[in-house]
């Protein structure tokens, strides 16, 4: 074996002589500036710096025109009570604040006297009869003339005639509610003595309450005596009363150029009370199968409003007008058609033509 043969190479000058080849090879396959990528290292995607925004579809919608006008609440009514006899005051049967019916009786006055005086006319008229009965048989037995029939006959006409009153002015003494309603003034106490005419009471008939309300001059022509209209009140707040023009007056007022009306609302069961302030709702007018959009997709640029529609994946800004409005729904009546895609959200820092990413479509 020669020399050459025998010689030996340390392992960490092999491992070095095989490296250097390797760095060649990355030196040659690497970046063009030169440097080899980290190991490891991936190319991101691409961020999509589109705005992200919600979509609804525009469908035929319904929205009611609706006029509100606060009023106060007052009785169809007021009835003040009299006593159309005079006398002394026998009984009262009523107080302030009592709810009556209709024919109830109140009070009686002087009732005692015409009472004598009926049992009176009917003692008369008792002697009458026996005179007209008797003269009518002597006349059909031929004993008496026929005058003295006659006589008899006009005289038991007289009687009965006398008793009819006496009946008539004792009913008269009877106080009787000419209406239902609430008694909100009492004028007298027993034993008082009263004149013909005295008042005795003031009665609201609250069955029935009228809220008086000032239509604009511009909205008088949607209005009708008859046309509906529903009532709220403060007190009721889950509540709502149905109820109808009543009266409209034929010329408006000054200053303000309002035709004064009055609504009338049932209240049967009692619930409403005079003098509270309402909220009436009158129908104006009914829109049927509209463009009605929320409130809150409306943008303001330049003073005018506007809205965006999805045009091909951008937002394409609309300038709309608007009509009627109902809470916080609103009609579109140019700008905007049903079957377009409205941008409901995100819309707000959007441009005219900017391209969108739509993350939630509502139809």
């Amino acid at each position: 074996m020669t020399p050459a043969a025998n010689l030996k190479i340390p392992r960490q000058t092999l491992l070095a002589f095989a490296v250097v080849p390797l760095l060649l090879i990355g030196t040659g396959c690497g970046q063009e500036d030169g440097f080899a990528a980290e190991p490891g290292a991936e190319t991101p995607d691409a961020v999509d710096l589109r705005p992200a925004v919600e979509t609804s579809s525009i469908l035929p919608g319904l929205l009611t025109d609706v006029l509100e006008i606060s009023g106060r609440l007052e009785p169809r009514a007021e009835v003040l009570i009299s006593s159309e006899l005079g006398g002394a005051v026998e009984e009262v049967r009523f107080d302030k604040g009592d709810r009556i019916q209709k024919g109830a009786l109140l009070a009686r006055v002087g009732s005692d006297l015409l009472r004598a005086a009926l049992a009176e006319a009917e003692a008369e008229l008792e002697g009458a009869e026996l005179d007209y009965t008797q003269a009518k048989l002597l006349v059909e037995r031929e004993a008496s003339p026929k005058q003295d029939f006659l006589g008899a006959e006009v005289n038991r006409k007289r009687f009965v005639a006398r008793v009819e009153s006496a009946r008539l002015r004792l009913s008269r003494s009877e106080i009787l509610a000419p209406a239902s309603g609430v008694i909100v003034q009492r004028d007298i106490e027993p034993g008082e003595v009263l004149g013909p005419g005295s008042p005795v009471a003031v009665l609201h008939d609250t069955s029935v309450l009228r809220a008086t309300i000032g239509i604009p001059e511009t909205d008088i022509a949607f209005f009708s005596v008859g046309s509906p209209a529903e009532v709220s009140v403060d007190a009721y707040p889950d509540r709502s009363f149905e109820g109808r023009i009543a009266y409209i007056a034929p010329s408006a007022t000054r200053p303000g150029r309002n035709f004064q009306a009055e609504v009338e609302v049932a209240n049967a069961d009692g619930k409403l009370r005079s003098g509270l302030i309402v909220r009436t709702r009158l129908q104006r007018r009914m829109f049927e199968n509209a463009v009605v959009v929320p409130r809150d997709v409306l943008v303001e640029r330049d003073g005018i409003l506007h809205a965006f529609v999805l045009e091909d994946g951008t937002a394409g800004l609309r300038s709309i007008t608007l009509g009627p409005d109902e809470g916080d729904r609103v009609v579109i009546t140019s700008g905007l058609e049903v079957g377009e895609t409205l941008i409901t959200e995100g819309h707000r820092n959007l441009l005219d033509g900017q391209p969108v990413r739509v993350v939630s479509q509502r139809d």
